[in-house]
């Protein structure tokens, strides 16, 4: 069942992925040989998804400005928000 869904995966990602996926997954030379499924889900997030979210968080805790009006307590609810997103 696995395998199955490893193949159909495939068919559902592109781009930098599916060349992840081509070098990891399937190549013969690859370094682990019997992936589940969930493996590989955990791959490419690991390797997409989580940089790129990390990426996103960063640049969210960069943009807070603090504001005489709403004061010092809002400005660190905000950081500290964003700093959360990056936990």
């Amino acid at each position: 069942m696995d395998q199955e869904r490893i193949f159909a995966l495939h068919e559902f990602i592109d781009g930098e992925a599916q060349n992840w996926f081509h070098r990891h997954v399937l190549h013969t030379n690859r370094d682990k040989q019997d992936w589940t499924f969930k493996e590989v889900l955990i791959g490419l997030y690991n390797r997409f998804v989580n940089a790129a979210t990390m990426q996103e968080a960063q640049e969210a805790f960069r943009t807070p400005v603090y504001d005489t009006r709403t004061g010092i307590q809002t400005f660190y609810k905000e950081l500290i928000g964003h700093a959360q997103n990056m936990a």
